[in-house]
């Protein structure tokens, strides 16, 4: 009987920290904040398309209710995120970041037919707090060799249009992917911003944060169950809620209330009135009367709408 011995390599001992290249870049922060952010990531995939784009084609001024990305496959244009007058070019290869609610606009160069494609997703830690505003993304990323924009945007194009089981997760992995490279290896563009998002106390009310993306649907979920989950007093955590996030908890509660219905919209053949029940929404009318104030169109419309 042969006793099994391991093929000789490189790899027959354990190699240390140092045989390994380091990522080139990674953002500015407070020590482990960075990883206690990132651990808190939710990543829900929206949409996926690619167009061909006809010569004089552009998109914007617009924002959006979630964050995206155009990658240009083929074609040459320009863009501007949040400024008007800060235009910057974009060459095949090239991936365009824009961040929810962020006002935008993309166009083509004379005579280019361009090849685009455009990822629809939210990226949030616990509870709503956009990782794009969080760590501060530029809004232009050149393409390179070694990019994973390219094959990451052509998988996910194809799992959003065939639907194949267990698409959104794999969705998940795609844009968890480009974003990670994005860190990794243009963490030195990325600035934590001195605004609300970027306040020190974000770590304090992520269980509250938490607690409002686990009863998302509940809707007897009250200021009061989660000022108990950080052990404040209501008007304390009042307070503090605003101070990190900029609104009350009770408009935070419904905005997230409403991106979970876009998400379904977009994602799910279920009617209006069971999307508004998962979302926390006892009454249907008053979900479309919520809806169309955040979104500026009805909940039927916006499912038939496939956006840029």
């Amino acid at each position: 009987m042969q006793t099994w011995r391991p093929f000789p390599g490189p790899f027959d001992t354990p190699r240390e920290l140092e045989d390994f290249e380091p990522f080139p870049s990674i953002p500015e922060a407070p020590e482990d904040q960075l990883d206690q952010w990132l651990n808190a990531l939710r990543v829900q995939p929206i949409s996926a398309v690619e167009w061909d784009w006809a010569e004089g084609w552009a998109v914007g001024p617009r924002a959006i209710n979630d964050s995206m990305w155009f990658w240009f496959e083929r074609g040459n244009g320009w863009g501007w995120v949040s400024d008007e007058e800060r235009r910057f070019r974009i060459r095949a290869g090239d991936l365009m970041l824009i961040p929810q609610g962020a006002r935008h606009m993309v166009g083509q160069d004379a005579g280019e037919r361009s090849h685009v494609f455009a990822i629809h997703f939210y990226a949030h830690v616990i509870g709503g707090i956009n990782l794009l505003d969080l760590l501060g993304f530029p809004a232009h990323f050149p393409g390179t060799p070694e990019s994973p924009y390219c094959a990451a945007s052509h998988r996910l194009a194809r799992e959003f249009a065939v639907a194949a089981p267990g698409w959104a997760t794999a969705m998940v992995a795609d844009i968890l992917r480009v974003l990670f490279y994005m860190i990794r290896h243009h963490g030195s563009s990325m600035r934590l911003p001195q605004g609300t998002t970027g306040h020190p106390e974000l770590l304090r009310l992520l269980p509250a944060l938490e607690m409002i993306e686990q009863r998302i649907s509940d809707p007897e979920l009250a200021v009061g169950d989660l000022a108990a989950r950080v052990c404040l007093s209501e008007s304390q955590f009042r307070k503090l809620f605003r101070r990190i996030t900029g609104m009350g908890p009770v408009r935070f509660i419904q905005g997230q209330r409403v991106k979970r219905a876009c998400a379904l919209l977009r994602t799910s053949d279920m009617n209006v009135g069971r999307i508004a029940e998962l979302c926390g929404f006892n009454d249907q009318s008053f979900f479309v009367r919520t809806f169309k104030s955040r979104t500026h169109t009805s909940p039927s419309r916006y499912r038939k709408v496939r956006e840029l």
